[in-house]
């Protein structure tokens, strides 16, 4: 049996994506598009008023929201060691551990959207990365990202083997 391999460790730079600014725009717009064909599909011209200005409110919180969290998008590097992920960002010395591994909500191959707990009590901290921020480490990230950390499990180089009759398992 081969013992499970685990992803190099890697460094990827963190930053805010032109092309995530440019698709959450086109999605603002076509949302617009859309909350204004319903009103113009409207029934009754008293409510129409109501609708637009309700539809309209809550677009505007939608788009003002996802600006917010695309302006709020941490710009550094997320870094794996092999049993530790971090994120650094420009300032020296400034560095967050991260409690376990980043969870994947979205692979689009190209590009990956995660979820970092961080060590110490708060939120989760949103990261969208993509490949053109440095190809050259993508399926080292990739690697990582979808490996299990290090075990620090004592030496794994002793195997107890199981018998198939009534004898002690015996150690190789």
């Amino acid at each position: 049996m081969r013992a499970p391999s685990h992803a190099p460790a890697v460094r990827y730079p963190l930053g805010r994506s032109p092309a995530l600014a440019w698709l959450l725009a086109a999605l603002a717009a076509c949302s617009l598009a859309g909350l204004l064909a319903w009103l113009a599909l409207g029934t009754a011209p008293a409510s129409l008023s109501i609708k637009a200005a309700t539809g309209l409110g809550l677009w505007l919180m939608a788009a003002a929201l996802a600006w917010r969290w695309w302006h709020r998008m941490p710009v550094g590097q997320l870094c794996w060691d092999g049993g530790q992920w971090r994120l650094e960002y420009p300032a020296p010395g400034c560095e967050h551990a991260v409690q376990g591994s980043p969870r994947v909500h979205l692979d689009l191959q190209s590009g990956m959207l995660l979820l970092l707990a961080p060590m110490a009590q708060g939120r989760g901290l949103w990261l969208w990365l993509e490949r053109r921020s440095d190809p050259a480490q993508w399926l080292a990230l990739r690697r990582a990202v979808y490996s299990p950390a290090r075990s620090q499990a004592p030496d794994s180089t002793s195997i107890t083997q199981t018998r198939s009759d009534d004898r002690a398992p015996t150690q190789t």
